[in-house]
């Protein structure tokens, strides 16, 4: 009897063990095959962002460019040699060609809009312009306000007067109280007025030489570059050149909105290979017939 009771004990005990044995082997199997396929899906995550890499959105004034396929440049369009119209209609000038060449170089193309000098710079303010590629000089007060590309061309400042030079001008001395006709918003102008000169507004290099052989003002100011092709159109004209200014070089860029670093850099790029294959020296040749894309001062 008590061989009996200890057999049914023996048996029991196996059965028990068993039966442990066998939950203990089904618990570690479902772990491993849990933790396999953690470690599968985070090996498949780390694939799918090395495959595709999230791109961060850049939302500034290159991106709007590229994605409009176009930049938006204001020029005169009455400003020879820099924007004008040929007989055909056509816009050219030396400025044109370079906004064409920068577009070219950024893979858009270029929408030239035309309006009054005056108002140029304020079509960047608004947004309404990317930039403005007409003869900017670059001036500190300019300068507080825009970002400036590197500069692509140079020029000097001279007084031109009636020939015959009636107000004996041929000094900076010579302007105080004579009357200059020039642009109300030229550059120079905080330098006439110091010097006493009387400011006299106009719109054109046509309407600068006529009233001062009218005699309505005594002299003006004007760019080596523009004067030479005014000359160039009206070889009669009856003024000529009082005197050059002095250390008169101003540096000739391209304005955009402050902070706009990208779209800053693409256009120096683009104008630092424009000078390196010899394009802005043909340009300035046929145009002004002379190099001025390099500082004369240097």
């Amino acid at each position: 009897m008590r061989k009996k009771n200890l057999i049914s004990v023996i048996v029991s005990i196996a059965v028990v063990a068993s039966l442990l044995t066998g939950c203990g082997s089904s618990e570690k199997a479902e772990t491993q095959v849990e933790t396999a396929s953690t470690e599968t899906a985070k090996e498949e995550k780390v694939e799918e962002d090395a495959v595709e890499p999230k791109e961060e959105k850049i939302d500034d004034e290159l991106s709007a460019i590229q994605n409009a396929g176009k930049i938006i440049v204001g020029v005169e369009g009455t400003f020879p040699p820099f924007t004008y119209h040929d007989d055909d209609g056509t816009l050219v000038g030396y400025d044109v060609e370079v906004a064409q060449k920068i577009a070219e170089y950024l893979g858009v193309e270029v929408e030239f809009v035309e309006s009054d000098w005056d108002s140029l710079l304020a079509g960047v303010d608004s947004g309404r312009l990317d930039t403005v590629i007409n003869d900017v000089t670059v001036t500190e007060e300019r300068k507080d306000k825009y970002d400036f590309s590197d500069p692509y061309y140079f020029n000097s400042r001279q007084i031109i007067v009636k020939k015959g030079n009636p107000q004996s001008i041929t000094s900076l001395d010579d302007l105080n109280g004579k009357k200059v006709a020039i642009n109300s918003t030229h550059a120079f102008i905080g330098e006439l007025e110091k010097l006493g000169a009387e400011i006299i507004p106009i719109d054109s290099a046509e309407e600068q030489v006529s009233m001062i052989l009218s005699g309505r003002t005594d002299f003006g100011t004007i760019s080596s570059v523009t004067l030479a092709d005014y000359l160039e159109q009206h070889p009669d004209a009856e003024i000529e050149v009082g005197f050059v200014i002095p250390d008169s070089e101003e540096q000739i860029a391209i304005p955009v909105r402050k902070g706009e670093t990208r779209l800053l850099n693409e256009i120096n790029g683009a104008l630092a290979e424009l000078s390196e294959n010899g394009t802005l020296s043909e340009l300035s040749n046929k145009y002004f017939h002379a190099d001025y894309s390099k500082s004369q001062e240097n």
